[in-house]
């Protein structure tokens, strides 16, 4: 029997589910794969099809297509269904994450022919990935140490260690496209669960990954944030449940952080460290070894350097450089852009506090975060934000000795622009909206610019044909779905956006009023 892949099944899954003819660059696009990908499968599930007596239609210009019966089309489902017929195929990426995982999880050294037997590929293939693996490690500070006769394991110190777990499930590798996910919902999940059977080294990966339960670590972040007044980030919320997850697992296993004693001194002045010590019993209550000190400062130190939402009372203590900085910092900004409204922006001020203090702790503290994602980085286009921002992390590491890095500068350009967007003041007398399209899509347009510019000022719809130079020298400014003659854009500001208010029409109405 023609044993189809993973990778075919889901490409016949999608086939059979279907309604009309699917182009292949559609498949492409659904599956996460190239068009060569997909072209490849397709040859493969059309082989698997002939010993079904199903036809797989392929009309250029038309798309793909089975043609079968409703019963042969049930019987192709209950087949699917089996994993009797079905070979999985990892991609190198896939498979040098699963061995990365492997060696990161594995308690004393593993010998070649282990990792051999797991991922079912020859001696050299395994060394080739070992290399890939070593160069991710090394770039971390970890060692990738291979000993004839002895085994292959990684090595360096434990913060780096749980470190490096939590990149791996963050997704963070060079690796490819990552094998996990993690969602407030589902917690952990990981994408090849379904098709652990048919591998041993996915098989072996599976049972690593159930053992970090972050449903029941949820709670345990829920109660941080209650015990000390605030609330973190959605995405913080994931990361912290991750770490304190990999922690309790390691505990298990007799592996605990190194932190100096000066700094778990330090910890325990603070109001965190008797939230962490309970995290800590709340966490480890069904394990045998105890948690020390270094662990309850490992859980402390992520509260405190976790990004969030609301100001945490007591913030300005935790550091006397804190001590006047952000008061230093809301007066450069009121110099820089000349505009006095902004040093009494609480909005700004807080923000400031959110996002400088947790990252001067991150850097103190040597402790990892996730990147952010790539749409959140603000445009080289607002030059002025940027440059100020860059002044600032100069006078925060001037008053904390701590470098912040650019992604942590970004933020603070981003809070800067938000703060310009929000105090400039920008309320017109007179507003009018020429829509040609009908009264129906000009009051959605109104009620769109409403609710994103509720002080832009009166929106009043005026007939393109109606609008004369009294009107016009009423009005301050004409947002207009269609183009205006050039007599009418020498006398007044207009701005064309679409009946709809798309996102770019928004980014333009706000680079205008800023």
């Amino acid at each position: 029997m023609v044993a189809l892949t993973t990778r075919e099944r889901d490409l016949l899954k999608a086939l059979l589910d279907a309604r009309a003819p699917i182009a292949a660059e559609e498949l492409a696009a659904e599956m996460r794969l190239t068009s060569r990908q997909v072209n490849y499968g397709l040859k493969g599930v059309k082989r698997w099809l002939s010993h079904h007596n199903v036809e797989l239609q392929i009309t250029p210009g038309v798309g793909v297509e089975l043609n079968c019966s409703l019963d042969q089309s049930e019987r192709l489902r209950q087949d699917l269904a089996s994993v009797r017929h079905m070979q999985l195929i990892l991609s190198a990426g896939q498979r040098q994450q699963l061995l990365a995982l492997v060696l990161l999880k594995a308690d004393e050294p593993m010998v070649l022919s282990d990792l051999e037997e797991l991922a079912k590929v020859s001696r050299s293939t395994i060394i080739k990935d070992l290399d890939v693996i070593e160069e991710w490690i090394s770039q971390r500070g970890m060692t990738l140490t291979r000993r004839p006769n002895f085994g292959i394991e990684i090595e360096g110190s434990e913060n780096l260690h749980q470190e490096l777990i939590a990149a791996w499930l963050w997704g963070e590798t060079p690796f490819g496209e990552p094998l996990t996910e993690i969602t407030h919902t589902n917690g952990l999940v990981f994408s090849l669960h379904q098709d652990a059977g048919l591998l041993p080294l996915v098989r072996h990966g599976d049972k690593i990954i159930q053992r970090w339960n972050m449903g029941r670590v949820f709670a345990q972040v829920a109660y941080a944030e209650a015990q000390l007044g605030g609330r973190f980030t959605d995405d913080a919320v994931l990361h912290l449940a991750l770490v304190f997850a990999i922690q309790s697992d390691r505990v298990e296993r007799g592996h605990h952080l190194d932190v100096p004693a000066q700094r778990i001194q330090w910890l325990k002045e603070l109001s965190v460290w008797n939230v962490a010590k309970m995290v800590t019993k709340r966490l480890g209550w069904r394990l045998t070894p105890e948690w020390c000190d270094i662990d309850v400062a490992g859980i402390a130190m992520h509260v405190l350097t976790a990004p969030r939402n609301e100001r945490w009372p007591g913030d300005l203590e935790l550091d006397d450089s804190f001590h006047g900085l952000v008061g230093e910092i809301m007066k450069h900004i009121t110099a820089a852009f000349d505009t006095p409204e902004m040093e009494q922006d609480r909005t700004l001020h807080d923000g400031i506090v959110n996002h400088v203090i947790p990252a001067c702790l991150r850097q103190k503290l040597n402790m990892w975060q996730p990147a952010p994602p790539p749409t959140t980085t603000l445009s080289d286009r607002y030059v002025s934000e940027h440059q100020v921002a860059k002044k600032l992390a100069a006078i925060i590491g001037k008053s904390t000795s701590v470098q912040l890095p650019e992604v942590e500068v970004n933020n603070i350009a981003s809070l800067l622009r938000a703060a310009r967007i929000r105090i400039r003041p920008y309320r017109f007398n007179q507003v009018f909206i020429v829509c040609p399209s009908g009264m129906a899509t000009a009051q959605l347009l109104i009620a769109r610019l409403e609710a994103r510019f509720p002080r832009l000022g009166p929106l009043n719809v005026v007939s393109l044909r109606a609008l004369s130079d009294e009107q016009i020298a009423q009005a301050e400014l004409i947002i207009s779905t269609v183009p205006l003659p050039k007599v009418i854009t020498q006398k007044i500001d207009v701005i064309q956006v679409h009946p709809l208010l798309l996102p770019e029409d928004v980014e333009a109405i706000t680079e205008y009023l800023t």
